[in-house]
């Protein structure tokens, strides 16, 4: 995971805000059992981000179990599973494994997938895609499993009785295989795609952040809705929004539908309100178009947003304390050298030494010199894979013993 120590005053930063997050064995409570079948969720993470999805489960009252990719959760039946997906940010996909068994051959295969009782999952009329991952099956081609598995599971949904439900035919399911030697694991997404496609961003800048990573980056920070956010970067908006979202209590899925919500096996979800968030949100970019997508974004997803056309270099403080969060323009996201994006940083650093001195901050860098680039106390809290590159979550303590000092000095 790459998770460096921090130095005195962030370490006791890290601890003295309750809300901010150690890096090492993060758990919830144990959730009461009913001594009914209790469902085992997969949440995906991107690798270095584990512990943070881990925490927000436990926030919600669930136990966790830790892996590389993924975060095992218990949870107390079908309704259980898709109220907490549905409140969930941080997790990028979640699986409901379903069963596993032997499937050597096609037949094998076949015969696992008319196993399962799909009642609760699927209806008569239910488009259903097939997906299919495969290490060291003797099944070599995978397209031929995946036809082995939408023909079988045809077959069960012709045994399914109809059912009408209004948000029916929305969004297809997924039915996802895991080829593993001889054995393959079946398994449902629970929300039908990636979830950081929440619905409400349909405007987007080059490289966008996406919503699910911001999210985790809220929660490593350690923000809560007392504190005023700024975002000086903020391309679409994507770190205020979603901030918003959360100090609402409002699901994030503003404007999707997920596929669970359309199981036969559980009751029909209501449609959450819009409800006003008490948190102070600043959102700043050079480009107008970025403040125009920001707005727009910020309209659709129902979150007041004070968005502004600012250069980093002429940054503010809105208020004399608060979390600056960004996600800073680098190297080979926008097809750029690191030198040629290096003035943005140091700017970032002036500012957080000038009318921003007292401000906590989390910026991410590709590199430990651009992030010393800002000042030379800055932290890395850990790394993790954005696209196909490595970047580290880095953090700035105002109340540092150490001396900020500008890297030009």
């Amino acid at each position: 995971m790459g998770v460096a120590t921090p130095p005195t005053g962030g370490a006791t930063w890290l601890r003295s805000n309750n809300r901010a997050l150690s890096l090492r064995g993060v758990t919830g409570p144990v959730s009461p059992s009913t001594g009914a079948t209790v469902p085992v969720l997969h949440a995906i993470a991107p690798p270095g981000l584990e512990p943070v999805v881990a925490r927000e489960l436990g926030e919600h009252g669930y136990s966790t179990h830790q892996h590389p990719g993924h975060v095992h959760v218990d949870v107390e039946g079908l309704a259980a599973a898709v109220s907490v997906v549905h409140r969930l940010r941080t997790p990028s996909r979640v699986l409901l494994p379903l069963t596993e068994g032997p499937a050597a051959t096609l037949e094998q295969l076949a015969r696992l997938v008319r196993s399962v009782d799909w009642s609760p999952f699927l209806t008569r009329t239910s488009e259903v895609r097939v997906s299919v991952i495969s290490r060291g099956s003797r099944i070599r081609r995978r397209d031929t499993a995946q036809k082995k598995v939408s023909h079988a599971l045809r077959d069960a949904q012709r045994r399914l009785k109809p059912i009408r439900r209004a948000s029916a035919g929305l969004v297809p399911q997924h039915v996802r295989i895991r080829l593993d030697g001889p054995r393959a694991v079946l398994s449902i997404d629970v929300g039908g795609d990636l979830l950081h496609k929440r619905g409400w961003r349909m405007t987007a800048g080059k490289a966008p952040l996406r919503e699910s990573l911001a999210a985790s980056l809220l929660l490593l920070a350690g923000w809560s809705d007392d504190e005023p956010l700024l975002d000086p970067c903020c391309g679409a908006g994507t770190f205020c929004i979603e901030a918003g979202l959360w100090a609402a209590r409002r699901s994030p899925y503003v404007g999707r539908t997920l596929a669970c919500a359309q199981w036969p096996g559980v009751p029909e979800a209501r449609r959450e309100a819009h409800r006003p968030h008490p948190a102070a949100l600043f959102a700043s970019d050079q480009s107008e178009r970025a403040i125009s997508m920001t707005r727009e974004n910020a309209r659709r997803a129902g979150v007041g947003v004070q968005a502004r056309v600012l250069d980093i270099a002429d940054l503010e403080a809105p208020s004399p304390h608060g979390l600056l969060i960004a996600n800073p323009p680098y190297g080979a996201r926008l097809g750029q050298s690191e030198r040629s994006v290096e003035g943005v940083y140091r700017s970032l650093g002036r500012a957080l030494r000038g009318p921003l001195a007292h401000w906590r901050a989390l910026f991410l860098a590709p590199s430990e010199r651009l992030a010393r680039s800002v000042d030379r106390r800055a932290f890395c809290i850990t790394t993790f894979s954005n696209g196909s590159r490595s970047v580290g979550a880095w953090a700035l303590d105002p109340f540092s013993d150490s001396t900020g000092q500008d890297a030009e000095d």
